[in-house]
């Protein structure tokens, strides 16, 4: 009867409500459950696989091979199992004698009963409450590490130093301990969202609550984008602000002719018009060019958005002509439209400024031209399409508080690091200021510019090119300083020889004239006299030995003179005491019954200086603006210097040089619109 039961519950075991494979997976389940525990108390069941084989694999033949086989692996960890408060041997044997005993009906209820019996032998409750975890959240592109904080209930203090792992999401790290109670966990990059983080001991069951733990999105001014997209940004932040001024600022351009209109305004608003026709070729090459694969789509889309800016500013500067020139647009940050242009590199823009008649030196609030911000951002081509298009060169900004006297575009240029752009401007600034004050009168004689000669260039090397244009500059920057400080002296003179005329009577007003014209003269030629001697000093007194012979005779020299002279004082003094005291005593004292030179008050040193400065003769304005000319003179003929001292600067000079040629000669042969604009080059 019992081979019949066991034959019976095989079979039903091989093809009835449950098979063989699913009661070896329940049974593997059920070691899995129980082996953390055992390994933790060090007791190995060593036995537990070959149960798991037996019931796997062989078949099911007799009551007697079933008993044993699962005595032999359960029977050592059954005991383990009630020292821990789970299910005893005798419920589990109980099972094994039903099992074998009961009729076939009952197989099924027997198999739920198995079931929940392997439920039994997991934990049923938690074994480690979690009291913390810091920080409670992490950013989802980041690694994070996270402490957890929490304490083992007082049956399971055994396991406290066993190894944990802490599941967050469905990511599972191992958690290292740092002290009993807090483990740190290193958490890998997740996608945004709120996830489960508990403990477990084998990296799937939890042993601790389950908690929320939160995934959050980067802040949106953190660095998402690459470093190389950074230029791409700042540009697009650029077209963004010279798109809103173009269109923020614009007006009807029927509201405007609705209006009484000059006829030179009229006449000047239909040239700008004839001369910016030819700009709708631009839609035709664009469209052209990218039905026919020659552009990418994203220059294409670069292209489209300068395309329309260029027509956008056509009409704001027809706009701005008929309103009689008008430009004093700016946006939040100060810029203009003219200024956005010119940080863009956009020299189609400089052309139509051009064209429109309107200032090319137009400043944002704070005092900076086109010029300045494209020498500060060193746009090389922007500089020299400005300069060919009628840009000063020499122009200052508003005074501020890190620099009182202003910066121009060279100064701009060189604290950015463009040492050749920089010597470049200055040049420029130097030969600009020059031609200024000759038109004005105050400055006489040409410069003899030697930039644009081109003789004798094929048989010279790279270095010898260099030295000679670095040489032509510094010989045209010195020249016009030169001019410059004379031109400041003469103008002095003139000052002083006019407040002498109305001061003094004619006769003597004739000597002091002529005096100082010959005290000018004599300064000059006692420059030269002292440039003249100091060279052949530094000739002749080039070797140590004969310097420091030198040096020893002018020690002796000066112990001599200073002697003597000090001989010749006191001699004098005597003799002067002596007619003072005489003239004091017998003269004012006695004979006119007056005070002595005792009784004189002596002006003092602050009242001689104010006097002096009450009558001189130059504005404290002029004094103060030539002396910041004079100084901005010397740091231009500096700057050209530097050309000597890096190869760098010498490459961005000759560089500049050539685009400023370029730009000069485009200029003057412009029959429409240019040829070389960005918006219809791709």
């Amino acid at each position: 009867m019992v081979c019949l039961r066991t034959t019976q519950a095989a079979s039903f075991l091989q093809g009835g409500l449950i098979s063989a494979h699913n009661l070896s997976t329940e049974t593997s389940l059920l070691v899995n459950s129980i082996a953390p525990v055992a390994q933790s108390n060090n007791a190995y069941l060593g036995t537990t696989g070959g149960v798991c084989n037996q019931i796997s694999g062989g078949p099911v033949n007799t009551t007697s091979q079933l008993k044993d086989s699962c005595a032999l692996g359960i029977g050592d960890s059954l005991d383990f199992l009630v020292n821990d408060g789970l299910q005893s041997q005798d419920s589990f044997g109980k099972w094994i004698n039903n099992f074998i005993t009961e009729p076939l009906g009952s197989v099924g209820d027997s198999v739920l009963e198995l079931s929940s019996a392997n439920d039994s032998f997991t934990f049923p409750e938690q074994i480690f409450s979690i009291t913390e975890v810091s920080p409670g959240w992490a950013y989802s592109t980041e690694k994070t590490k996270i402490l957890v904080t929490g304490v083992f209930h007082q049956a399971y203090q055994h396991l406290a130093k066993s190894t944990l792992f802490c599941v967050c999401g469905d990511l599972c790290t191992p958690a290292e301990i740092v002290q009993v109670g807090v483990y740190r966990c290193l958490l890998s990059q997740h996608s945004p969202g709120l996830v489960n983080l508990y403990m477990s001991l084998d990296g799937h069951k939890p042993i601790s609550q389950v908690l929320g733990f939160e995934y959050c999105t980067p802040l949106s001014h953190d660095p998402i984008f690459p470093t190389e997209d950074e230029s791409r940004q700042e540009e697009f932040q650029l077209q963004m602000r010279l798109a809103y001024l173009l269109f923020s600022t614009s007006k009807s351009l029927d509201i405007l002719l609705g209006n009484k209109v000059s006829p030179n305004i009229l006449k000047g608003v239909k040239k700008f018009a004839q001369k910016t026709t030819n700009m709708s070729d631009c839609w035709k090459y664009l469209m052209k060019s990218f039905e026919e694969n020659r552009v990418s789509s994203t220059q294409a889309k670069d292209s489209l958005l300068e395309i329309a800016l260029k027509n956008r500013l056509r009409d704001w500067l027809s706009e701005r002509i008929i309103e009689g020139g008008k430009t004093n647009e700016h946006d939040t940050q100060g810029q203009g439209v003219l200024h956005l242009c010119a940080i863009l590199g956009y020299t189609w823009a400089m052309y139509l400024y051009s064209w429109s008649g309107l200032s090319l030196d137009f400043r944002d609030k704070h005092g900076w031209t086109a010029l300045h911000w494209a020498a500060f951002y060193g746009r090389e081509k922007m500089v020299a399409v400005l300069l060919s298009a009628g840009a000063k060169p020499n122009l200052v900004t508003d005074p501020s508080t890190q620099n009182p006297n202003g910066y121009t575009a060279a100064d701009l240029a060189s604290l950015k690091g463009y040492e050749g752009l920089a010597a470049y401007l200055s040049e420029e600034a130097l030969v600009a200021h020059f031609n200024d004050m000759a038109v004005a009168g105050n400055a006489s004689g040409s410069l003899q510019t030697s930039r644009t000669e081109a003789t004798n260039l094929e048989n010279l090397n790279e270095d010898e090119l260099y030295l000679k244009e670095s040489l032509a500059a510094y010989r045209t920057a010195a020249d016009a300083a030169s001019r410059i400080q004379t031109a400041f002296r003469v103008h002095s003179l003139k000052l002083q020889t006019k407040a002498i005329e109305s001061s003094h009577p004619e006769d003597e007003t004739r000597n002091i004239v002529a005096a100082m014209k010959i005290q000018h003269a004599f300064r000059n030629y006692e420059i030269k006299k002292k440039m003249t001697a100091a060279a052949r000093i530094q000739y002749s007194f080039l070797t140590w030995k004969m310097r420091k012979d030198f040096l020893n005779m002018r020690r002796q020299a000066i112990k001599i003179q200073a002697v003597f002279r000090g001989f010749q004082v006191r001699r004098q003094y005597h003799k002067i005491l002596w007619s003072v005291g005489v003239l004091e005593k017998a003269i004012l004292r006695w004979r006119f019954k007056r005070k002595g030179l005792r009784g004189l008050q002596i002006n003092t040193a602050e009242e001689v200086a104010q006097r002096s400065q009450e009558s001189d003769t130059e504005e404290g304005f002029f004094r103060d603006g030539r002396k910041q000319a004079e100084e901005r003179v010397v740091k231009a003929v500096v700057r050209v210097q530097t050309l000597f001292r890096s190869k760098k600067a010498q490459q961005e000079y000759r560089r500049m040089k050539l685009a400023h040629d370029m730009a000069k000669l485009e200029y003057e042969n412009l029959r429409g619109l240019p040829s070389d604009m960005d918006a219809c080059r791709l």
